[in-house]
């Protein structure tokens, strides 16, 4: 049976993540992190053009606009990962069902993954997303956060305190089963649903479905409008009572923040229907890996 662990020495090194991959990308070299428990770094560039007030219920939740990572893309919503332990292990029994983002982008033929459409004068996507639950689909575990794709600003602070900027502290994608290891605060906040209050599940990532879906890494070039992408790492989801006809799983829309800069597709479906890295009016959900080979990263299932 399939398994979503990743643990270290398996298969599940291998590849790389896009949005969500997510996320889950990562560069080799470690980059200088702050001192344990540094606030935030306020970064006038990432200021939010887009709004996800629809699903805080009145809470005015705030937006990250902390410089998260040391990338040209220093952004929550860039979903950057520069290693495997930037991706924090929460347990889906205890989180409950999270959304799948990572194969969102353009639908139909020929591998029939959702849809995803700029909105928001293109600074926000809508995204029909896979949900995920625990052992649906079978073999289903874990789910992982990108830290530095938090995009709730509390939130992300309370776990860069916890769990180092880079998620070493916290049980994460290389030590998901470690037993001196605690769950990051995102895990909590997922559980009790106070990343977005008004959420049905929040958007993160999981390689539950690359024996199935796929996965590749398609680099899109950083002008034009080619790089603008859909960064869906911790965004907020709403159930839709639709279920995917490929895959039996339940469907969700989730409201992704637009990033404009390099990143790659980990889609399959842009090279299989030879699209295009802007495919308007659908827009990829992605993310940006800065390393050399951001297969060499990304997890995947043994």
């Amino acid at each position: 049976m399939h398994t979503d662990s990743m643990r270290p020495g398996s298969k599940a090194w291998s590849r790389r993540i896009r949005g969500f991959r997510g996320l889950a990308l990562g560069i080799l070299c470690l980059l200088p992190a702050p001192a344990l428990g540094q606030t935030c770094q306020p970064n006038n560039s990432c200021r939010p053009a887009f709004t996800l007030h629809g699903y805080d219920a009145g809470a005015k939740t705030e937006i990250n606009s902390c410089t998260t990572n040391s990338s040209s893309s220093p952004c929550a919503w860039a979903d950057v990962a520069e290693q495997m332990e930037n991706f924090l292990a929460c347990r889906l029994d205890r989180t409950g069902p999270i959304a799948l983002c990572y194969y969102s982008g353009v639908p139909g033929s020929p591998l029939y993954t959702p849809s995803c459409t700029f909105s928001q004068d293109k600074n926000a996507a809508e995204c029909a997303c896979y949900q995920i639950s625990a052992d649906r689909p079978p073999g289903a575990t874990f789910s992982y956060v990108l830290i530095s794709g938090i995009l709730n600003k509390k939130v992300y602070e309370e776990t860069v305190a916890a769990c180092h900027d880079d998620g070493s502290l916290c049980l994460n994608a290389t030590n998901p089963f470690d037993p001196n290891k605690l769950e990051a605060p995102v895990c909590d906040a997922i559980r009790s649903k106070t990343l977005f209050p008004g959420a049905d599940v929040i958007s993160d990532f999981t390689p539950i479905l690359f024996p199935v879906k796929g996965v590749t890494s398609v680099e899109c070039p950083a002008q034009g409008d080619a790089n603008r992408y859909a960064g869906c790492m911790t965004a907020p989801c709403k159930n839709t009572g639709k279920t995917d006809p490929t895959t039996g799983l339940p469907i969700v829309r989730c409201t992704c923040p637009i990033y404009d800069g390099p990143n790659q597709v980990g889609n399959p479906q842009i090279s299989a229907g030879g699209y295009s890295c802007s495919p308007t009016p659908h827009v990829w959900s992605s993310a940006f890996s800065p390393a050399d080979d951001p297969e060499s990263v990304i997890p995947d299932v043994p």
